[in-house]
């Protein structure tokens, strides 16, 4: 079975994906690489907009696993990526190319369409929208 049947298309960095799903390792870490002709990365202008209002502050309100290949900061990156490529909902992220809003946001991929689906309805469940 090839590589790209088992772990998606543009997935590049195997090995920390193997790790994680036999729990041998958390969180890969954000490595940003050198690209050219990224549709979608004129949304890193907005990053910092983002930030300053507390984009990330998300780690402090949510509880996450961290036995998981997507970090908390990789899932609400993606949601605000989502929200300014005009991706209405996780449904739609089967038209995009994952390689590319993943090397956006230091990965090789974005998560799939089910684990976006499950992560939303992890962080909608613990009712700590509000904070």
């Amino acid at each position: 079975m090839d590589q790209q049947a088992v772990l998606g298309i543009a997935a590049s960095r195997v090995e920390e994906r193997v790790a994680c799903s036999l729990g041998q390792s958390g969180v890969p870490g954000i490595k940003f690489e050198e690209g050219q002709a990224l549709s979608c990365a004129r949304v890193l202008f907005l990053l910092p907009a983002l930030i300053a209002q507390g984009l990330l502050k998300t780690k402090e309100v949510y509880t996450w696993p961290s036995k998981v290949y997507y970090s908390l900061e990789s899932i609400i990156l993606t949601l605000a990526f989502m929200a300014l490529l005009r991706i209405k909902n996780p449904e739609q992220l089967k038209q995009c190319k994952p390689g590319e809003i993943g090397r956006v946001i230091g990965l090789d991929r974005i998560p799939e369409m089910f684990t976006q689906q499950t992560s939303v309805s992890h962080l909608s469940k613990s009712g700590h929208a509000p904070e």
